[in-house]
């Protein structure tokens, strides 16, 4: 095994697979015989290397006959939220690795970052496994659902730039209702034939307080705000999830100062009964709600596409 190093008192990096823990070299058997970790490296989303210490373990556990020949297998990465990603493991003569486009949903799905150490688990030896399969020992919950990864290109993007405020941060099965809003916006412009938008969406996950909503005003955070607005103007303000649409309208201006966006006469917003995302419940709006907004601005003028969560 040959290492390389800068410092001599620090592990060297495998020139393999470039492991940096100085374990390599030595003879280290699983954690009862089946547990490893991977160190995420920079590139680790589109090439992460098996350890060379766990390397035949994983060949062998996976059905890979000739460890020195290029062969590549279908296996499947479970972890133990109920989430199996069929990915490709591709082995060379010295060196085996994951890389292919569920392995990187599978780390994004999961907000892996490099520098991590991830646990993976080859199942209980003395068990023949249905289909080669390793479990992904991960503590902490996705921060995607599965429905982002079945969803367009344009949505991921729209729920990749989502701003949250303070306090209105969801969970991964709720962004379940946020990737239905934005496919449901997607599904509406594509119908009605939408003018382009100018630039980005930005959707907002809003909670409704008196910091935001007070008197008859809405305020919307200069983040979200389109490009190209008309400072004062009128806004077209549309629920169209689920049920039949909602349209009002709503006057509006654009802050000099914090650039954010303040409607006026949001009260007949908060009025107007309508279903919960992702439920039959129907009620108005009211203070503590959380809120997902999309503003659009094109040739067909502003409006507000909005819902509320449960």
């Amino acid at each position: 095994m040959s290492y390389s190093s800068d410092d001599e008192n620090r592990p060297g990096e495998c020139d393999w697979c470039h492991d940096d823990r100085g374990i390599c070299d030595r003879f280290i058997v699983l954690d009862e015989d089946q547990r490893f970790s991977i160190k995420l490296e920079e590139t680790f989303d589109v090439h992460t290397l098996i350890p060379c210490f766990a390397r035949r373990y994983v060949l062998e556990r996976m059905g890979f006959e000739d460890h020195e020949s290029f062969e590549t297998k279908k296996i499947i990465l479970s972890t133990h939220h109920g989430v199996d990603f069929q990915v490709k493991l591709y082995n060379a003569q010295s060196v085996t690795h994951f890389g292919c486009k569920n392995w990187e949903a599978l780390c994004k799905m999961y907000g892996f970052d490099e520098g991590m150490l991830v646990t993976m688990d080859l199942g209980d030896p003395t068990i023949e496994q249905e289909r080669p399969t390793i479990f992904v020992l991960v503590d902490t919950p996705p921060i995607l659902p599965p429905s982002y990864f079945h969803s367009s290109k344009n949505v991921r993007k729209m729920v990749d730039r989502t701003y949250y405020t303070e306090g209105s941060e969801l969970t991964y099965q709720e962004k379940n209702h946020l990737v239905g809003f934005c496919t449901d916006l997607e599904n509406y412009n594509v119908y009605n034939r939408t003018p382009q938008h100018y630039g980005q969406y930005v959707p907002l996950v809003h909670v409704l307080n008196y910091g935001n909503y007070h008197g008859d005003t809405l305020i919307i955070p200069n983040d979200c705000v389109p490009h190209l607005m008309y400072t004062r103007g009128s806004l077209h303000v549309l629920n169209i999830h689920p049920g039949r649409p909602t349209n009002l309208n709503c006057p509006y201006r654009v802050s000099k100062r914090s650039g954010g966006m303040i409607i006026k006469e949001w009260k007949k917003c908060m009025d107007s009964r309508k279903e919960l995302l992702g439920s039959n419940i129907q009620r108005r709006a009211k203070i503590g709600d959380r809120m997902i907004a999309i503003l659009h601005n094109g040739e067909s003028g502003s409006t507000s596409f909005y819902a509320i969560l449960p």
